[in-house]
Order: C-alpha cells, then sequence, then structure tokens
C-alpha cells in the first residue's frame, strides 16, 4: 500500500469524526432518529440498576416506548459510560415537550418549515451543556466513536478482499464515511450505532477464515462476535447466516477433514447463543415471545395493507442515503446517489469477467450478505412498515465494496473517476451538513441585541397585546420553475422583525393567512400555523429586547384559483382557548389580527367562452382590453360577465361600472364593483392577465323597451374615467355598450 492511501484513509476518518460531530452539534435534541426512546432506555438502565421492561410500573417518564424489548447491549455500554462519568439526566422532563405543529412529510408547506418535533429553547440547550443536555452529548460522541470501527473496518475490509485494487479501499471507505443517511445515524443515540461495526469485524473475520481457513480462535471471536451483535439488535442474528453458509462453502471446497471444520463451526452458534442466551430467556418470562417482538408490534402497530414493494424499495434507496427528520431531502439530492449506484453496477457488469476469481468470490459474498440483511429488512417491513435505510446498515460496507469494486472496473479513467467520486460524497456531505440541517431545519432565527441592527422594508409600528412588537416586515413572492415545466409553484418569502416587550410564559401560536380581499369572503389560499422560528424559537424561550428576524418560505400549494389579490393577515394566539392577541398599530387598536399587505398569487387562467367574443377591439386607455362580454338573464336581474385582458400596468385601483339604460338615456339599474368583486384589483393587474369579472344587475333587462347595458372603468375617488375606443373610434364617456348591441 503505498503512503499516499494510507493520508487518504486518515484524511476520510478525520472528515468523518468532524463531519459526525458537527451532525451531533447542529441537530436539536432528541430530534434525531428514535433518539428519545434509545435515551430512554439508557437512561432507564443508569437510574434503575436494572432493564426496563413494558409495562413496568416504574416506566412513567422515560419515554422508551417499543424500544424496552430491544437487545439491550449498546444501553448497557452507554449506562455504564453516563455511570462511570457521573452524568445524570434529572432535568429530562423538561425537554420532552412536543410541538404540536411540527409539519412532518405532506403537511409540510416547504422543505424547511417546522421539522422540530419537540419545544427547544436555544439558551438552554447552548454550551456549557448541563445535566440531560450533557448526558445526551456524551452519548451522541460515544455513538460516533463506535461507528468509527464501521469506517476504519471497511478500509481494513476492502483491503484484504482486493489486495491487487489500491483505489478500492479509499473509495468504500468513503462510501461509508460520507453516506449522508450514515451521518445522521452516527450522531445520535441508537443501536444501529453498536451492531454495524459488529458486524463490519465479523465481515473481516469471515473473510480471513475464507482465505486462510476457519481456526479454532477464528471461531471462538466470531461467536463472541456474532453474539455480541445479536444482543445489540435482532438484526445482528442475521450474522449467523451468513457464517453457516461461509462454513457450508469451507466444507464443500475441503478434500478432508470435513468432521474437524463442522465441529470447529459449531464453536459459532454454540458461543453465540451462551453469550445472549439469557437475554431470550428473559423474554420468554415476560412476554412469551423469546424476540419479545410481540410487545413491540403491539406499540408501532402492524401493517394494516399489503406490502407494495416498489414504493417500499423506492423509499428505502431514499433513505438509506439520506433522510431528514419527518422528511426527505429534495429530489436532487438522490440523483447524484442514483447516478453513483447505477454507474458502480453499469461498472460490475462491464468488469465482472475481467476480475480474478478470489475478487468474484468477495464480491459474490458481499453481495450475498447484503441480500440476507435486505431479506431481514423485507420479513420485517411485511409485519410493520419500516421503510428506513438504516435498517441495512449491517450491510453499509459490503455495499460499499461493491460500489468500489464497479467504479473501479470502469472501462477507463478509474483512478480519476474514483477520487473525483469520493471527493464528490466529501463535497455533498459537508453541503448538506452546512446548508440543509443547520440553517435550514433546525436553526432559530437570527437575533440582534437592538433594533439598529435591521432594517425592515415595510417598517410597522404594531404591537400584539402586551406580548410582543412587530417592528417590520420583508416579503417577495416568486413564481419558482418546478422540476417539471411548465408547471409553476408561487413561492411566499416572509421575514417579520419581532422584539418581545417582556418575558413570556406562553408559547403563543403565529397565524399566517392568505385571505380573499372579497367582504365575507373567508376563502384561504394559505393557513400556516406554527410557533415562531418555524417552529424553532417559541415564543417563551424569547428575551426581552432582542430582535429576532423571524424567516419563512411558503412553497403555496397548487389550488384551483385565477390570479387574484390575497391579503396577508398575521395573528398571535394563545393555543389551549385560541383567544388572539389585540392589536394596535401605532396607537390605534385594530382588532385581533394585522393586514400586513395584499398579494397578487398566480394562479389558473380562466376561460372565457369564444360565442361571446366582441366582434371588435375595446381598448380602455390602451391599458385594459375588454374580449368578451355576455348577459345572462335571472329571475331577479341579470348576471353581466366580463373578460378583461391587461396590457399594460394601471397604477390605480378602478371601479367597474355596469349600467342598464333605458331608450331616454337615464339610468334604471347599476352592477358597479370592482373587478372580481374585489379579489383582485386594477393596481395587480400585469400585462398577459386575463381576468373573468361578473356583476350583478338587481334590475330586470327588456330589449324591447329599448334598454341597453354599458361599461367602462373608473376611479371611486374622483368619478373620472378610463377613456375608451373602439378600433380607431373613442366612445363617448368610455362608456361601451355591449348588450343588446355589440361594438
Amino acid at each position: 500500500m503505498k503512503k499516499i492511501d494510507r493520508w487518504g484513509a486518515a484524511l476520510i476518518a478525520l472528515s468523518y469524526l468532524v463531519l459526525a460531530l458537527a451532525h451531533g452539534l447542529v441537530i436539536p435534541p432528541f430530534e434525531n432518529l428514535d433518539e428519545i426512546e434509545h435515551f430512554g432506555v439508557v437512561r432507564y438502565i443508569a437510574e434503575r440498576g436494572r432493564l426496563p421492561a413494558h409495562g413496568a410500573a416504574d416506566s412513567a417518564g422515560y419515554h422508551y416506548r417499543q424500544e424496552a424489548s430491544q437487545p439491550p447491549l449498546y444501553h448497557l455500554l452507554a449506562a455504564g459510560l453516563t455511570h462511570l462519568l457521573g452524568l445524570r439526566a434529572d432535568d429530562a422532563e423538561a425537554f420532552f415537550r412536543f410541538n404540536p405543529w411540527v409539519a412532518c412529510g405532506p403537511r409540510a408547506v416547504s422543505l424547511t418549515d417546522n421539522r422540530a418535533v419537540f419545544y427547544h429553547d436555544p439558551h438552554r440547550e447552548a454550551f456549557p451543556w448541563q445535566g440531560t443536555m450533557r448526558m445526551l452529548h456524551v452519548l451522541r460522541v460515544f455513538s460516533t466513536l463506535l461507528q468509527a470501527i464501521t469506517v476504519t473496518g471497511t478500509y481494513a475490509l476492502a483491503r484484504s478482499a482486493f489486495p491487487q485494487r489500491r483505489h478500492v479501499p479509499v473509495l468504500a471507505m468513503a462510501v461509508v464515511a460520507f453516506n449522508p443517511q450514515f451521518l445522521l445515524v452516527v450522531s445520535g443515540i441508537n443501536n444501529d450505532n453498536l451492531v454495524a461495526p459488529l458486524a463490519t469485524l465479523v465481515l473481516c473475520l469471515l473473510l480471513q477464515s475464507w482465505r486462510n481457513g476457519l481456526t479454532t480462535p477464528r471461531a471462538v471471536g466470531l461467536g463472541v462476535l456474532i453474539g455480541l451483535a445479536g444482543l445489540a439488535k435482532l438484526s445482528g442474528w442475521l450474522l449467523l447466516v451468513l457464517a453457516g453458509l461461509t462454513t457450508v462453502a469451507l466444507l464443500l471446497r475441503l478434500p478432508k477433514g470435513r468432521g474437524r471444520l463442522a465441529l470447529t463451526a459449531a464453536l459459532i452458534p454454540a458461543i453465540a447463543l451462551l453469550i445472549a442466551g439469557w437475554w431470550f430467556w428473559r423474554n420468554v418470562q415476560l412476554y412469551g415471545d423469546p424476540t419479545a417482538l410481540r410487545p413491540m408490534l403491539a406499540l408501532v402497530g402492524e401493517r394494516g395493507s399489503p406490502l407494495y414493494l416498489p414504493g417500499e424499495a423506492w423509499l428505502m434507496f431514499r433513505s438509506f442515503w439520506g433522510q431528514i427528520p419527518c422528511s426527505f431531502y429534495p429530489p436532487p439530492f438522490y440523483a447524484f446517489y442514483g447516478a453513483l449506484t447505477a454507474l458502480a453496477l453499469g461498472g460490475l457488469t462491464w468488469g465482472w469477467r475481467r476480475l480474478e476469481r478470489q475478487e468474484r468470490l468477495a464480491a459474490a459474498g458481499a453481495a450475498g450478505w447484503f441480500l440476507i440483511v435486505a431479506l431481514g429488512w423485507l420479513r420485517w417491513d411485511m409485519m410493520t412498515p419500516a421503510p428506513g435505510g438504516r435498517l441495512l446498515f449491517p450491510a453499509l460496507p459490503a455495499v460499499a465494496l461493491l460500489l468500489a469494486l464497479g467504479i473501479d472496473s470502469l472501462p477507463q479513467g478509474r483512478l480519476r473517476t474514483g477520487n473525483w467520486i469520493a471527493i464528490g460524497l466529501l463535497a455533498l456531505a459537508a453541503l448538506w451538513a452546512a446548508a440543509g440541517i443547520l440553517p435550514g431545519f433546525f436553526a432559530p432565527p437570527p437575533r440582534y441585541a437592538d433594533t439598529g441592527a435591521v432594517e425592515p422594508d415595510h417598517a410597522l409600528e404594531a404591537t400584539l397585546g402586551d406580548a410582543a412588537r412587530l417592528l417590520g416586515y420583508d416579503i417577495a413572492l416568486r413564481e419558482r420553475p418546478a422540476l417539471r415545466p411548465p408547471d409553476r409553484e408561487p413561492t411566499l418569502e416572509l421575514t417579520l422583525y419581532w422584539q418581545p416587550l417582556a418575558s413570556l410564559d406562553e408559547d403563543y401560536v403565529l397565524a399566517l393567512q392568505l385571505v380573499s380581499p372579497v367582504p365575507g369572503d373567508t376563502t384561504l389560499r394559505l393557513n400556516y400555523n406554527s410557533w415562531p422560528g418555524r417552529g424553532n424559537y417559541p415564543t417563551s424561550a424569547w428575551q426581552p429586547g432582542e430582535v429576532i428576524a423571524d424567516r419563512y418560505r411558503f412553497d403555496l400549494p397548487e389550488a384551483h384559483f385565477p390570479t387574484q389579490g390575497w391579503d396577508l393577515h398575521l395573528i398571535l394566539y394563545q393555543a389551549e382557548t385560541r383567544d388572539r392577541l389585540p392589536v394596535c398599530l401605532g396607537q390605534t387598536a385594530i382588532g385581533d389580527r394585522l393586514v400586513l399587505t395584499r398579494l397578487r398569487v398566480p394562479g389558473q387562467s380562466p376561460a372565457c367562452p369564444e360565442e361571446a367574443r366582441l366582434p371588435a377591439q375595446v381598448r380602455f386607455d390602451e391599458a385594459v382590453a375588454l374580449t368578451h362580454a355576455w348577459v345572462t338573464p335571472e329571475p331577479d336581474g341579470a348576471r353581466v360577465s366580463l373578460c378583461w385582458e391587461s396590457l399594460r400596468p394601471l397604477g390605480a385601483d378602478y371601479t367597474v361600472f355596469v349600467h342598464l339604460i333605458d331608450e331616454t338615456g337615464t339610468l334604471i339599474g347599476t352592477g358597479d364593483g370592482p373587478p372580481m368583486a374585489g379579489a383582485f384589483p386594477t393596481s395587480l393587474w400585469q400585462p398577459g392577465d386575463v381576468i373573468m369579472d361578473v356583476h350583478p344587475l338587481p334590475s330586470g333587462i327588456d330589449t324591447e323597451e329599448g334598454q341597453y347595458i354599458a361599461v367602462g372603468l373608473y376611479r371611486l375617488d374622483d368619478s373620472s374615467r378610463l377613456p375608451a375606443s373602439v378600433g380607431d373610434q373613442p366612445v363617448i364617456d368610455g362608456a361601451v355598450t355591449i348588450w343588446p348591441h355589440r361594438p
């Protein structure tokens, strides 16, 4: 092995530690996968001096749920460490308050929205840590160090499996170390962090046994490691299947002495069961089930619908490479890992015949171990929905070996391709850690010492009860190109600048609503409720006098609304009573909500009936065209429908007049009103907008008496009308006759 390879391996190991420890620092307490439950088991053992059990009288407050019936080795080691270091979690209950507004999966209105499952106070959770926080971070570091065995063990396994391929070990090590999901798992408290390193050591020892023979010391070592792996997690017992298959293969290739080898191999399950047998006996006594799966399934729930394997496999693939607590990364994230997988499979297919016999056997063994683990997962997934990629992590070193071998088997540029992929894996892992988890999902909003540090685009002097002052806001509404054009989702970006007026004991809920501006219409385009800071900075954590830049980004969901205006309402309310805080703007009380602004939100373009198209072009001040008009008689009057097209922006809000006039020119009925009953003021119109506008006429109409209907646009403040023309001919008073004689 060249010196540069050793340096590369050392650099990967160091980078792994930095990234894993960084994940442990930026992910808030108990937001990691099943962390609160595993922490509860460790805490119970440390405080009670015995293993937990389902239904135990002293289990209240530990929140270990289904993990009470997990094999306990990881938790025993972690509890021993906390006892050795004198760590206690007497204040743990203060951290176990759930966020009622957490937006997992489809509930979220953006990728970064409200992913915190628990209440978080960044002041209480900041370094230097005390009590529960200190215990949590020590155990997270413990997990990270355990999984360092998986990272370095993968390198050793690849070197032993492919000694003639000097680039495979470093690339395989990088695949493990820089897998974003692996980095997430290793930064949390979870028994996956013990079974994976033990499985890696077993793989290394099995490979040695295959190459150099199954000696008694190796059989004893395998028995011990497999017994410990089975005590760490039930999937660890799958290693016994792999050891059995390896033994069968050794027996088949051995010309003589098979009886002695069989006796030696029998030590493996005997020692493993000797180490872990007490655990099965305890489960039988407690639950009548040696695996203790029955009480676990009672808590997590059994699968209620048939297994749809393609969907589960796709979820498994995504969560194998990276999963955010509560959600997944955006699709481009998985494109890189999908391409990496496809490239490696292509390399394996192309170069399989060029591999040496021992290399093919090593690759087959790695694939076999992955298949065993995958089948074990599939069996579990058939019992209860469990599409979590970390369940395949006992086979992660094997997957890494296959990927690295496939890349190294590409027809040309192997060194260059492998090095760039390793660098890309590191860069992406660092990017997602820095640009994803920290600022995007769990970080509290920026805070400043005084008001001089912020300059809102729209300054306000609004107070909400005795709780807070809103200094102003920034707002932008953009049409964001979707991944599959021509679909476009409007994106609303909003920053609220808060200043607490006092220390708050209440966690008020912030409501942001896009409400129809039509009087009496309560239709909502958006209704977002959350603790401030996208759930990451509840009001009881606010510090008096600080200025909070509370930022939101909403991808407005598809809706069957036309392009129109929507009023943005802001409300603070008490969660239990739903009572809203009164709002004052300056010294004036304005009710229980603050209308920040009116926004033009793009929507669907209306379809105007072709038979109602006007025969001649009608324009109002070269800014608006009237393209369609039709009248629908009704029992108590008529309904006048108009289609407008915006040609250039109007700088003011105009009212549409709809006048029913008799043959003498006397006005006998009106249907005046703003366009779309006020939903789409003309000041919001943009060139290309098509507006379908309906105005009721309360008076009956009669063509035989010479009545006609004229329409136009005027300003409400001074009654000035927009000049109108039909073709090249101006229209007197801007009043265009649409019925019964069309222009």
